[in-house]
């Protein structure tokens, strides 16, 4: 709710999440920037390497497991823009939270 007791609307229905259809191709350029491995990049993240294929073939990563990515995306010259993009027209792609 805001300041006025109204509730905001929301862009997107709560429990979904919504990836851009380049998710795995975002994910694959991070990897390059980081200079990294799958395994590596695998381990940095947390996670197992075959997860990191999962999610490029559009599995959408866990609460945690995105939080660790974007903050991996952060520590990288234009890491997040590569990562979440700045195009609001991308077409999204609808994923249930797990």
């Amino acid at each position: 709710m805001n300041r006025r007791g109204t509730r905001r609307r929301l862009q997107f229905a709560p429990g979904e999440a919504q990836l851009p259809a380049d998710f795995g191709e975002r994910l694959t350029a991070i990897k390059r920037r980081a200079g990294l491995t799958w395994e590596e990049m695998a381990e940095a993240l947390g996670v197992d390497d075959r997860q990191l294929l999962r999610w490029r073939r559009g599995s959408c990563p866990s609460g945690g497991s995105m939080f660790s990515l974007i903050r991996l995306a952060s520590q990288l010259p234009g890491g997040l823009k590569e990562l979440l993009g700045d195009d609001p027209s991308a077409a999204p792609r609808k994923e249930r939270f797990r």
